[in-house]
């Protein structure tokens, strides 16, 4: 019973947040629905999804592959230069620590 009391309490509080959050944003939203208009458009595309959901519903219950870290590794290596260079890298690092040598004077201690 105590499960159910509070199930029961987390929808009317999630209901009171979805309320109060449709009033804050004064019915308008970045696609220019209100959050409660969209929490209903989203319902609706639940119970009657379109052709690209079904799509993405039928490539995730596919059968997974079991392959081990290393095929799966050796399959997706790409071959060609480095996304991070490490000559370039460091060449960078280089100039960013002499532009930071000129600005910032030594300051020796004794």
């Amino acid at each position: 019973m105590p499960v159910l009391v509070a199930v029961l309490v987390a929808l009317v509080v999630a209901a009171a947040v979805l309320l109060v959050a449709s009033a804050v944003a004064g019915g308008a939203s970045d696609d220019g629905r209100g959050p409660l208009r969209s929490f209903r458009a989203g319902l609706a595309a639940r119970r009657h999804p379109d052709e690209e959901q079904r799509a993405a519903a039928i490539a995730a219950s596919a059968e997974p592959v079991d392959v081990s870290l290393d095929e799966l590794l050796s399959a997706n290596a790409e071959h060609g230069a480095a996304y991070l260079d490490v000559d370039e890298l460091g060449a960078t690092l280089h100039r960013a620590r002499e532009r930071a040598a000129r600005v910032l004077p030594l300051t020796r201690r004794g």
